[in-house]
């Protein structure tokens, strides 16, 4: 629907009623299962939930995603994942009050590489959702200062999460009971299997120390730093071309040589120029992904 003052009342009972259903969409089951996931990913758990919990609702936020659309399957999960819990972090702590970490020092170099690599794509149907959440919240705002529809939804979705896992208060409360004891079957799992878990690590280590096990580490900024390094390279090719060719026009003693001479290394300077605007575009690219600072903590002059 279209939000706005003029479309909103309250009845006599207080419920919200709503006019003009002229922006409507139906969501695909797909769409809105993976909604429901990201939803409940995150705000389950309250904002101080801890690191550990944050991550597993990461990954069901990731899934969520990507079963919704928003996210095309093959892509670096780590990355995503990594993204997802910067922000859910972000979001938590803004619910209580605090400042989150900067974005370019934190998860700069991975967003960067998610965007080039293009895996996000929004379905058509987001637009009214996010213009919905954003009308909502404008009202609100403009109602009250303070209003957070954060704060206001997160009862509500605990509440939905609480009526998806528990059938019964009791059940909740003899859970959380588990939980504190240890007394369930996820703490006792983990009790027995804890030896063979060690013994899998033994083995890993020793298979590492004899060579017969490689591990990969993939490091974004050397990636970012080798593929300036390349265009560099190929620049000064460029420009060392140039300048041979040029001095074979000058000292050519044929003016067919000279011309020849003269053709190439024009050419050669309209690649060199080429990519020195390669060069410019992608660390105007990393100045908003990666932020560089000095030893002292004082960020570099415009």
């Amino acid at each position: 629907c279209d939000p706005h003052p003029g479309n909103l009342c309250v009845d006599t009972e207080g419920n919200l009623v709503y006019y003009d259903y002229g922006m409507m969409d139906e969501l695909k089951p797909n769409v809105r299962s993976g909604f429901r996931k990201f939803c409940t990913a995150l705000f389950v758990g309250g904002p101080t939930i801890n690191d550990v919990e944050l991550a597993k609702n990461a990954k069901e936020l990731v899934d969520g995603v990507e079963e919704a659309g928003v996210l095309a399957r093959g892509a670096d999960r780590l990355a995503v994942e990594k993204l997802a819990r910067y922000f859910m972090r972000t979001f938590k702590d803004k619910q209580l009050g605090k400042e989150g970490s900067n974005v370019k020092q934190t998860v700069g170099t991975d967003l960067q590489t998610l965007t080039e690599n293009n895996v996000f794509r929004f379905p058509s149907t987001f637009t009214f959702i996010f213009r919905s959440f954003a009308s909502v919240d404008g009202i609100g705002k403009g109602l009250d200062p303070e209003y957070d529809i954060g704060k206001l939804a997160q009862p509500f979705i605990e509440k939905f999460t609480d009526s998806q896992k528990y059938s019964s208060k009791g059940q909740k409360r003899f859970n959380i009971f588990q939980k504190a004891t240890g007394l369930n079957l996820g703490d006792i799992n983990t009790a027995v299997t804890s030896p063979k878990k060690i013994a899998y690590i033994e083995e890993t280590l020793r298979a590492m120390e004899d060579g017969s096990l490689k591990i990969r580490v993939r490091s974004l900024e050397n990636e970012k730093a080798l593929e300036r390094m390349a265009l560099t390279q190929q620049r000064s090719e460029k420009i060392l071309l140039t300048s041979l060719l040029l001095n074979v026009a000058g000292v050519a003693s044929r003016p067919l040589l000279g011309y020849a001479g003269g053709i190439g290394a024009a050419a050669f300077a309209l690649q060199a120029f080429m990519t020195n605007a390669k060069i410019k575009k992608f660390d105007k690219t990393q100045a908003k992904f990666v932020v560089t600072k000095f030893e002292d903590g004082t960020p570099p002059k415009e």
